[in-house]
């Protein structure tokens, strides 16, 4: 018999929003074809599903906020799938897999595998090559949106792989 490898059972789900760690931060599982990873909302938002975060400390490497910001690097640690994962709180994030995503409000995106970075507020915008001294390698690909057709902000299907 062969043995491709192995994953931990979990007793929980994938959906599962705790106060207090159930498994160790940084913990793997793939999930119905799509990788998650254990972390913490160390912000002062909720984030909701379709909504990225970002990582705010390398203490943990896994603790992340809903509230990025606009011009500044925003390092996506993934998307909250299935449940709002509140302030202080653990669950788990989509680091790679196909889920909806909230575009940047007032904003249109048009096409098929549209290149997306995080931005403001946990929502997504089109990654667009920036050449000027400011803005260089701030905005790291993190997925890509799949027939996005948007007319002023709302969600739309993508392709997420943060590199988490």
């Amino acid at each position: 018999m062969d043995v491709h490898g192995y994953q931990q059972c979990f007793e929980e789900s994938a959906s599962q929003v705790t106060s207090t760690p159930s498994v160790i931060l940084g913990s793997r599982r793939i999930f119905e074809g799509e990788e998650f990873v254990y972390a913490y909302n160390a912000g002062n938002v909720q984030v909701s599903p379709s909504y990225g975060m970002r990582l705010v400390t390398g203490a943990s490497g896994y603790s992340f906020d809903g509230a990025s910001a606009d011009g500044v690097a925003n390092p996506c640690l993934g998307v909250v799938k299935h449940a709002t994962i509140t302030t202080g709180a653990y669950g788990w994030v989509m680091v790679k897999g196909f889920t909806s995503v909230e575009c940047t409000p007032n904003s249109t995106i048009t096409g098929n595998y549209i290149a997306l970075s995080l931005r403001a507020d946990g929502c997504f915008y089109q990654s667009l090559p920036l050449t000027d001294a400011v803005h260089v390698g701030t905005f790291a690909i993190v997925g890509y949106g799949l027939n996005v057709n948007t007319a002023s902000g709302g969600s739309f299907y993508a392709m997420i792989k943060t590199g988490m």
